[in-house]
This record gives C-alpha cells, structure tokens and sequence, in this order.
C-alpha cells in the first residue's frame, strides 16, 4: 500500500510566446576608433544618432540616420564601428555573442563579388554554429559622376550588375547606392524594418509612403539624371532599387529581391523573411521536444505534435492585416519517422498575394436612348 501523498507537480507545455528579432539589423562600418576592443552599440527611435555613433565616419552615420528616419517609431538597431583594418565577420560574430538580428548590414560598398560571397558564407557560419537564421543586406558602389574622370550611365550599368551577376543565394538582398547624399542603403533597411506593417509586405508597399529623407538621385559625369529605364535593368538584373510613379508624388521603392536563382521560392525577401520567422519559433519548439516520449508514432501523439508545432504559423496568420501568412491546413505539417529515434517534420508556409502589378481595363459602356 502506498503511504498516502500529495505530489504537486508544475508542467511546462511550453505553449508561451518566443521572443522574437524580426525587424532588428546590426549595421556594420567604419569610422575613427581607436584601441583594438570593439563595442556593440544598440540605439533605437529616440537615439541621438550624432552624439551615439559619433566615431562612425559619413557614410555609416548617413545610412543608420536614413534606416532610423525610415524605420519609424518602433525602430530598433545594433552598430559596429569599425576601423578599415578590421575584420568585419570577427565583428559580427563578436556581436552575435551579445545580441540577436533577423539580418546584418555592410554599409561598405562591394567592389566585386568576394564580398558578397564572405557574407553569404558568414551567414551560413551563423545558421551552423548558432542556429541563427539571418540574412545580409550589401551594397554596391555609387557611380562616379566627376566630369572628366567619371562614368556615364551605361558605364557604370553594366560595372554595377556585373557584380553580383553570378552569385545564387536567397540569404542576401543587394542594394546600388543611387542617392545623391549616400543613404539608399539605409532607407532601404529602414523600409524592411517599419513595423506600420509586418514583414510580409513589400518595400513596394506605396501604403505607408513616400521614401523619408532626401530623393534626390545622382547624376552621371554628363549630369544625365538617373532614369527609370536604368531602374528597371538594374532591379531585372536582382536589385533592389527605388523608384517613382509619374505624376505621382513621391519616391518609392521596388519589390526587395534576393539574389535567388530563377525560379527560386525565395527571390522576393517578404518570402525568405516569413520562412526564416518560422523557422526561428518552431526550432525552439523542437528543441523543447527532444527525448520526450509524448511524441510518438501514435495517432494521438502525431494528432497533438501536429497543433504544437503549428501553433507559431497559427499565430503569424493573426499578425497584422491581413497575417503575415494564410493559416495553416491539415495538409501544411507532415511528421515522418525515419527511426524508433529520428522524426522529420514538414511544414508549408503559405504567403499571401500580392499585386506588384496592376492592369486596369477600359471600356465604353453604351446608353440607350429613350
């Protein structure tokens, strides 16, 4: 006979909401420092960008004011500052130790494709090592418009794509610096971070307005204005770039492509940002399941795992209007077990539409007279 006992127990069925780093970026550039220790400096909204990253040279400090004026009142970001002799991976993963970010900005320009590949391959390093799932924002050279030494468009159109031309990762979006006072970068990054809407909108979204801060685009050394025809290219060619709307007020922006190859599920960021917010949640959820027997091959067991590791997809259906997704259906989670001891679980995350293009069709309607 057992000796009479209460036994309180308190379970964790880890049904809690997971903290998330959507819309948070980590800017990495060069400015004047001095030692060899280099910080990571979190400012916000409210910062004082001039007194904060006082050391950062012109063009990081254009690029977080352009990303913090364009991020709007919710805007959060981490910094490094660096000195040119820096390795700037050791300073993300340095800054990786302290913090988390859905996505690290190089505000120096990429000369030639190795950049872009060490970012993509850090990137990787960061999904391997700490099972982060982030991707990387690059920027390419501004042209050179001096009168006599400098680059018309057609020059510096085919330099620009040349770059990136053979490059395949849906883990990079790559922005040409086009702006006359150098911010393109950071409005770009500023758009992605606008938390009016959910990540699942479109930079394109004309919705939230205007580009902040200046529009005006460079010119080349002929003092040629920068047109939509070389927009258009560039953006075919996997950029992202802004844009206007003639007779329409206001400067806007492009659809945020990737460097995703033809055909690729990913070659629009809003895809790979929704993808990579699951992936985030439903890894915690794994990780909290490992060698728990309540998930087994019974049909009980596979009827509740499936509720559990959907929850996340459930709730991003919620976020925002319309959500960040469609909801879930039975069909969007498949579980498969390899062994007595090996499970595999396939979720499908479902975007919503969303016209980019819209074709409006005319006719006359003919009256009949009495």
């Amino acid at each position: 006979m057992a000796w009479p006992t209460v036994i309180i127990k308190i379970l964790n069925l880890m049904n809690g909401p997971i903290a998330g780093v959507e819309y948070h970026f980590l800017f990495v550039g060069y400015g004047q420092v001095t030692g060899t220790e280099r910080q990571l400096l979190m400012v916000d909204a409210t910062s004082d960008l001039d007194d904060a990253l006082s050391q950062a040279d012109e063009s990081l400090l254009t690029t977080v004011k352009a990303a913090q004026l364009n991020g709007k009142s919710e805007w959060t970001a981490g910094v490094m500052i660096l000195d040119p002799a820096d390795n700037w991976q050791d300073a993300i993963r340095k800054a990786n130790e302290t913090s988390s970010f859905e996505a690290f900005v190089l505000d120096f320009p990429a000369t030639e494709k190795a950049l872009l590949e060490d970012a993509i391959a850090l990137r990787t390093e960061l999904k391997s090592t700490l099972g982060r799932e982030v991707f990387a924002v690059c920027c390419l050279p501004q042209i050179d418009n001096d009168s006599v030494n400098g680059d018309d468009w057609a020059t510096w159109l085919a330099s620009t794509v040349a770059i990136p031309k053979d490059i395949a990762s849906e883990y990079i979006t790559v922005v040409p610096r086009v702006h006359a006072d150098g911010s393109t970068l950071g409005k770009y990054c500023g758009r992605l971070a606008n938390q009016e809407v959910s990540l699942a909108d479109s930079p394109a979204r004309v919705k939230t307005g205007s580009v902040l801060g200046s529009t005006e685009l460079l010119t080349d050394k002929n003092g040629k204005p920068l047109e939509l025809a070389i927009l258009k290219t560039l953006e075919q060619n996997r950029l992202a770039v802004p844009m206007w709307y003639p007779d329409y007020p206001g400067q806007y922006w492009t659809t945020g492509r990737t460097l995703d190859v033809p055909g690729g599920d990913y070659q629009d960021i809003r895809h790979i940002r929704v993808a990579m917010k699951a992936a985030r949640k439903v890894r915690i959820r794994a990780i909290a399941r490992i060698a728990d027997r309540t998930l087994n091959s019974r049909p009980e067991s596979m009827t509740q795992a499936k509720l559990y590791f959907t929850q996340d997809l459930r709730t991003m259906a919620q976020t925002g209007i319309p959500g960040e997704i469609l909801p879930p259906e039975d069909d969007d989670i498949q579980i498969k077990w390899v062994t007595s001891e090996e499970v595999e679980i396939y979720l499908a995350v479902q975007p919503h539409e969303c016209p980019v293009k819209i074709t409006i069709a005319i006719a006359i309607k003919q009256g009949v007279t009495q």
